[in-house]
């Protein structure tokens, strides 16, 4: 039986921020393209991961706008490779208590972001067979 490979769930290439982009720019990268995640990179070296949960929690504490995304970005990135399944996806996020897993290809560069709502439809969207 053929399984689902979360490179079957990436839609879009990663939308990444510099680690030098203030939470007002990330804001607006998150509004501009419908995203609640973003991958944070120092030139073409990925250091961290960004959430729309770790905007809102800065801007609670601090309500700086002009704070940088790398003084407060997560630099612990759980990442898969994109042959690992969607049952392997669903166990790290539970595991990690996330919504979003680094997809990364075999020479280790990013190659997307699926989220548990990428799952969540790809399991029981319209369409699917649930019996």
């Amino acid at each position: 039986m053929y399984q689902l490979r979360l490179r079957d769930l990436i839609k879009r290439r990663p939308i990444t921020v510099e680690s030098g982009a203030t939470v007002h720019d990330v804001i607006k990268i998150m509004a501009r393209e419908n995203v609640g995640f973003l991958i944070v990179r120092e030139g073409d070296e990925v250091v961290g991961v960004l959430s729309e949960r770790d905007v809102i929690r800065v801007l609670a504490e601090e309500g700086d706008l002009r704070k940088r995304v790398g003084e407060f970005c997560r630099r612990d990135i759980i990442k898969l490779r994109e042959d690992s399944t969607l049952e392997e996806a669903a166990q790290a996020m539970g595991r990690h208590r996330i919504r979003h897993i680094v997809v990364e290809n075999e020479r280790g560069e990013v190659v997307g972001v699926v989220s548990v709502r990428d799952l969540l439809e790809e399991l029981f969207g319209p369409g699917t067979k649930t019996d």
